[in-house]
């Protein structure tokens, strides 16, 4: 009766260990993706504040985004047909790994 009873208390205390195992790495997997999560809100967010700046003053933007923030943004000058313009390629380093943002500003026409 003692060594069922040590083997049931050996049993419970294994999957006790076990449920809290499988819960912490749920709550880590939980906090990753909410980190994730909120850093894919806030380059979205510099990306519309991106895409109202004047296109004269994107450079002085990006500018001031690598110095102000954890973001970095390149600016590379494209050509499509008749239509030139920049693209912005925004990025964060994420916990679970880099995002990246891709943002077209047309150039003005007069």
């Amino acid at each position: 009766m003692l060594l069922e009873t040590l083997i049931a208390l050996a049993f419970l205390a294994v999957a006790a260990g076990l449920t809290l195992k499988l819960h912490q790495s749920r709550l880590d997997f939980d906090r990753v993706s909410t980190d994730r999560l909120s850093d894919q809100f806030m380059i979205e967010n510099i990306a519309e504040q991106l895409s109202v700046v004047p296109y004269s003053d994107i450079p002085d933007a990006v500018s001031r985004l690598n110095e102000e923030s954890d973001a970095r943004a390149e600016i590379e000058p494209f050509e499509s047909g008749s239509a030139k313009g920049r693209h912005l390629l925004i990025s964060i380093e994420s916990e679970s790994g880099p995002l990246t943002h891709h943002l077209w500003r047309f150039e003005e026409t007069p």
